[in-house]
């Protein structure tokens, strides 16, 4: 029976996973049969709706006004323009949580909806989300039947809840004990969902995974973009630089016999002059061009959990510098299911492991598979 299904993730803003990821669970739950749509809104009073509204109108007004104007709100929205692009296309688009500020609101989203499922990424880790709203608070407090709340794959970022107020711990266990299935993206999870709520969960592939590389490389030839773009290249995917790690990357380079490629602009503009007079110095690459550098480069060197899922999706040698500050524990576990960990790296090249350039992709595929097969069944049996 074909089910309505509601998506909650983070805000699809800058973060290029963050996209892909709504827009891979998305289609999975499609391919099942059920209608599915993406909603990344937060439940908000009927006064701050208004002054969003207001607010909105505004921008629209100052965006017809001459472009000599040097706003750097305009000139950060051209910047973004090739990801929100690929979002509009892409993704089927809700506010429901937004509207559901009332009692008669979160009803009528209760019965709109079959189903409710929150994934994935960190939609629950306290320094990025709302947490009670990210644990289906806001189909709590109505009277009637309510639907079915699953996670796939969320993810806590790190291997505790330390970043979690005592209220927001104590809510969160109320919550999630109502979930009629809970999968988690780290093995690090299954623990905390045990350990700190009492709930079981089962860990299951970042949503990206359940899609194949063929399907990525159809969304590349349908926006006419060249596949190739990083190929003869050491594609550099880097989202916060250090020292220790740009030493890393040339000496990776070197060693690959394969010059370099920035993948993002190593910069932002200050005004929309700034950025009128050199657009290519500060545009970022479109969501499809994105996939397209990963699939065609010679080796990823990379700190980005994403740009780490999509080389061993596209079987492209890597070595990852787990972020720290963004959440290390999701490295260690998707490395750890796919017997890659040796692709980690240090703060310099010189203790690189030689196996990294190269990878046993048969047997990484193989567990692909199996992998795809066990999150597919999870969704068939709990949609």
């Amino acid at each position: 029976m074909s089910r309505r299904v509601l998506i909650k993730t983070l805000p699809l803003h800058t973060n290029y996973g963050g996209i892909v990821q709504a827009y891979a669970l998305q289609r999975a739950i499609r391919d099942l049969g059920h209608r599915a749509v993406v909603d990344t809104g937060d439940p908000i009073s009927l006064r701050r709706r208004v002054l969003h509204r207001a607010w909105a109108v505004r921008r629209a007004v100052r965006m017809l006004l001459p472009a000599r104007v040097d706003w750097d709100w305009r000139a950060s929205r051209e910047v973004l323009a090739p990801q929100q692009s690929f979002v509009r296309r892409h993704l089927s688009r809700a506010s429901a949580v937004e509207r559901a500020d009332t009692r008669r609101g979160r009803a009528r989203l209760a019965r709109r909806f079959d189903t409710f499922v929150v994934g994935s990424d960190q939609v629950w880790r306290a320094a990025y989300a709302e947490i009670p709203e990210q644990f289906l608070e806001v189909i709590e407090e109505f009277h009637g039947p309510r639907p079915r709340r699953v996670s796939y794959a969320a993810s806590f970022g790190r291997d505790d809840i330390d970043e979690y107020s005592e209220a927001e711990r104590a809510r969160a266990t109320e919550l999630i004990r109502r979930f009629d299935a809970v999968s988690v993206r780290e093995e690090s999870g299954i623990g905390i969902c045990a350990d700190a709520f009492g709930v079981h969960a089962e860990r299951h592939l970042d949503p990206t995974m359940l899609l194949t590389p063929g399907h990525y490389r159809g969304l590349v030839a349908r926006a006419r973009t060249d596949p190739t773009p990083a190929a003869g290249r050491t594609l550099v995917y880097r989202l916060d630089a250090t020292d220790d790690m740009l030493r890393a990357e040339r000496a990776i380079a070197e060693r690959v016999g394969a010059p370099a490629m920035e993948l993002l602009p190593t910069a932002s503009p200050g005004s929309y002059g700034e950025y009128a007079a050199d657009r290519a110095r500060f545009d970022r690459p479109s969501v499809e061009r994105w996939l397209a550098s990963i699939a065609s480069a010679d080796f990823v060197v990379t700190d980005s959990y994403h740009g780490c899922v999509f080389s061993i999706l596209f079987n492209r040698p890597f070595v990852v510098h787990a972020n720290a500050r963004r959440g290390a524990a999701r490295f260690d576990s998707l490395l750890g299911v796919f017997g890659l960990e040796h692709h980690r790296a240090g703060a310099s090249a010189d203790g690189i492991d030689d196996r990294v350039f190269t990878p046993d992709w048969s047997h990484v595929n193989r567990v692909l598979e199996a992998e795809r097969a066990r999150a597919t069944a999870y969704l068939v049996e709990n949609l």
